[in-house]
């Protein structure tokens, strides 16, 4: 009878996977064979590590996990040996019932490399000094996340030691104070050693590196004073930004986003917040960014900005109107809060069309008809207080598509001598290119049929264009009556 159980043993043996062939080893390897077997096969199909199929990997760890948890027990691998993976079943039914088939391949990994599970039985040296803190811990099992990093990153390389001990809380208080806006990372080199060998080359502790988003940018040792306000700004020094900075002069430019809302942050700094940069990084593309500094009065003014910082969405750009953040705590969760409804909900589907205006002197302050604007100027040049409204109005609802604004001007606040050889009598109408300081001068009455024909015949291309004496600018305005 012995006999025949033992024939169905090696049978049912040579149908179940042989743990020797798992981990590639003879069936006579030694302790230190077997476990560097599984250290580099566990390296290979780790499902955070390995490339390819995921499922698939995770399938072929926990093969070789549980191979290695059989052969590193000299009595498990005894009967393993004797009887194969069947006998060895019966044999651990018991425990196996005990702990109701429940089994973690994470922990053997996380043991086996050092990232937890009997920390009790390390040396000192092992200890993590960052458990439980907002300091995020690399070890095998966690690494990935590193290695897909799409933020900056500073790592604190240590043993825990008395020079890695003396920078536990400055690292913490790091940690605290920038979480969300750059990863604060710390690798336990006694305990990670391989990790520290083979993937970041660092051999002394203490050590500090910081590495950028770009994983192909090499990271840059720091080797100041272990200060909290050095270390931030050494880090902040590498986070990418997609900020505008935003003037008086560059504002007509700025507001022209057809696709997305606009964000102004109005500060008394001279640098970008290390918020707004990554404010502006994970909201690319939802969202466009922009700061305007103190020094810029008259936006401000505009604006009617009255303390700072102010965080405004800015919903009436030509009115200068937007919606303020009112918390006064800026925190990145209760920022995102606020810009989310904007980002995702509430994007604009079209531009409004630029409703008709008397090109005023502060207008041309904004680049309106001058070389900086890239739009035509269709200019009605009045005699009297006529705005003519009723003919400007439904032209440009008719030529909103059009790269055409329309604007009214009385002849006295315009020295139109110094600006076109031809104008002499009022009202008429004119048609500026800026860019390019040409202009055309609508023929006949000023009705809405004759000055339609005339639009579309220079949109059409079939409309000559003669050069301005000079620029629409502030010299050649008359100071207001």
């Amino acid at each position: 009878m012995k006999t025949i159980l033992l024939f169905l043993c090696i049978i049912l043996q040579t149908l179940c996977q042989d743990y020797y062939q798992l981990l590639g080893v003879q069936r006579s390897a030694s302790d230190d064979q077997i476990k560097k077997a599984f250290k580099k096969l566990s390296l290979k199909y780790h499902p955070d590590k390995a490339k390819g199929n995921k499922e698939e990997s995770e399938k072929q760890f926990q093969k070789i996990v549980n191979a290695y948890e059989i052969l590193k027990d000299p009595e498990q691998r005894k009967i393993y040996d004797k009887y194969g993976e069947e006998g060895l079943k019966e044999h651990t039914q018991r425990q196996q019932q005990q702990q109701q088939g429940h089994f973690n391949y994470n922990d053997i990994f996380s043991r086996f490399f050092g990232g937890g599970g009997f920390q009790q039985q390390k040396p000192n040296l092992e200890q993590s000094l960052f458990s439980k803190s907002d300091v995020y811990e690399i070890d095998m099992t966690t690494i990935n996340r590193f290695f897909r990093r799409d933020h900056v990153w500073l790592i604190f390389f240590y043993k825990n030691d008395d020079y890695g001990r003396q920078h536990k809380n400055i690292w913490n208080e790091l940690a605290s104070k920038y979480y969300g806006i750059f990863q604060v990372a710390a690798i336990n080199c006694a305990a990670e050693n391989e990790i520290c060998d083979d993937e970041f080359q660092v051999y002394e502790f203490p050590k500090v590196y910081a590495y950028p988003a770009n994983i192909r940018q090499e990271p840059i040792e720091y080797k100041q004073s272990m200060e909290i306000d050095q270390l931030a700004k050494f880090t902040i020094q590498f986070m990418e930004s997609f900020v505008s900075i935003v003037t008086n002069e560059n504002y007509e430019k700025f507001i022209q986003q057809e696709e997305q809302h606009i964000v102004l942050l109005f500060t008394n700094k001279t640098s970008t917040p290390p918020l707004l940069k990554v404010l502006s990084k994970e909201l690319k593309g939802k969202l466009v960014f922009g700061q305007v500094r103190y020094s810029d009065t008259k936006l401000i003014e505009q604006f009617q900005i009255k303390k700072f910082p102010t965080l405004m969405v800015v919903t009436e750009p030509e009115q200068y109107r937007g919606v303020i953040y009112e918390q006064n705590d800026f925190k990145k969760e209760q920022i995102m809060k606020f810009l989310r409804e904007y980002a995702y909900i509430s994007k604009k589907v079209k531009k409004t069309h630029q409703v008709p205006r008397e090109l005023s002197t502060q207008l041309i302050k904004n680049g309106a008809c001058t070389t900086k604007d890239t739009k035509m100027c269709f200019i009605i040049i009045t005699q009297d207080n006529n705005n003519y409204l009723d003919l400007l109005n439904p032209l440009s609802q008719h030529y909103m598509k059009d790269k055409i604004d329309f604007y009214y001007i009385n002849k006295n606040n315009l020295i139109y001598s110094e600006l076109f050889d031809d104008i002499s009598s009022f009202p008429t109408a004119v048609v500026i290119k800026p860019k390019k300081e040409r202009y055309a001068k609508l023929q006949g009455e000023l009705t809405l049929s004759n000055i339609q024909d005339f639009l579309d015949s220079i949109i059409s291309g079939n409309v000559q264009f003669k050069p301005m004496n000079d620029s629409l600018d502030l010299n050649i305005f008359k100071e207001d009556l």
